[in-house]
């Protein structure tokens, strides 16, 4: 698969400060692929944003778009216009006096022949879903609609890459998870790939097919979402994704692992529990809170390392099924569970 972007080496140190926004970031985005830049405000993402755009220059590294360096320190910096790149604002950025097929005919200005860009346009129309909105303006849209004509208008030039800045921020709950699933089959279908910036784990786990963490500037994990989620290699980075345990364990000697207590890291999805107090060689805890989620219940448990008084106590949380009853203060047995990815 060749590579519409690749990053290598992205440095950026703003004026006045110590730390750099970037540290040596390098990614790639392959062909019709969607990637999702996630971490906490702060972590660098906006700022890489804005430099594979031309919005910002950083100090140092390379970037490469379709194959053309853009920017590098023995090349031509392009400007954001010469990148041919569609950009996705988080507000949208929708041309108020337009209706939805000038915004989207808007982009497809270079097009020579009138009728091949009205041909171009309702061919995004139709893939964005858009049929029978045409006239409409965007204070007539709602704000599902009006993401779906931002998208389609980033996509009619044909760009290299789309670049989407917080696409779901504006949106209501309700909404969200559906539009989520249509911006993916728009962007899949289209063939041409995409990069997400996203503060909200759950949006980048759905709609990407890569991860790519950064915190305070430095790359943390890049890898597939169930990679990221069920196998990341920091606490930072499991953290980020959702509530996890940390178990106090023992580690035996052994050629990768030093003897000595450490802890170790565990989704509670990845346990499931036994309402007996036998334990056979697993942790015993008692349900000190149980929680209503709707399709589960967050069961919490003191548990103890051990059979001993003075062993280390303490809580686990574990996602159970809304058909098993648990009572505050059952003992129960706590184990991996049989379909655990971990």
């Amino acid at each position: 698969m060749s590579e519409s972007l690749i990053v290598e080496k992205i440095t950026k140190v703003f004026p006045r400060t110590k730390r750099p926004a970037l540290d040596k970031v390098s990614i790639s985005l392959g062909d019709g692929e969607i990637m999702a830049l996630v971490g906490e405000s702060g972590s660098g993402k906006t700022t890489l944003l804005r430099i594979i755009a031309g919005l910002e220059q950083p100090d140092s590294g390379k970037v490469t778009i379709g194959g053309e360096i853009v920017f590098g320190a023995e090349s031509k910096t392009l400007l954001p216009e010469e990148r041919n790149i569609g950009f996705v604002f988080q507000d949208y950025a929708l041309f108020p006096h337009l209706n939805v097929e000038k915004n989207i005919l808007y982009g497809l200005h270079k097009i020579a022949r009138k009728a091949e860009r009205y041909e171009r346009a309702a061919y995004i129309i139709n893939l964005a879903g858009l049929e029978g909105l045409e006239k409409r303006f965007p204070h007539e849209l709602s704000g599902g609609q009006q993401q779906r004509v931002a998208l389609a208008r980033a996509l009619a030039p044909k760009p290299n890459f789309i670049l989407l800045d917080e696409p779901f921020s504006n949106l209501d709950p309700v909404r969200k998870e559906t539009l989520r699933d249509e911006l993916r089959t728009i962007v899949k279908e289209s063939g041409i790939s995409a990069l997400i910036v996203t503060h909200d784990t759950r949006d980048a786990l759905v709609v990407a097919d890569t991860l790519a963490v950064l915190k305070e500037g430095r790359l943390q994990q890049v890898g597939s979402p169930e990679r990221v989620y069920f196998h990341s290699t920091s606490e930072y980075t499991a953290s980020l994704f959702g509530k996890v345990n940390r178990i106090p364990c023992q580690l035996l000697e052994g050629e990768n692992a030093p003897s000595g207590v450490s802890e170790i890291l565990v989704r509670p999805a990845d346990l499931e529990i036994t309402k007996d107090s036998s334990g056979d060689g697993h942790i015993v805890g008692k349900v000190v809170s149980s929680n209503f989620r709707g399709d589960f219940h967050e069961v919490t448990l003191e548990c103890s390392a051990g059979p001993s008084e003075t062993d280390s106590v303490t809580n686990v949380t574990i996602y159970v099924g809304p058909e098993r009853s648990l009572q505050l203060g059952d003992t129960v047995t706590v184990k991996r569970s049989s379909r655990s990815n971990s």
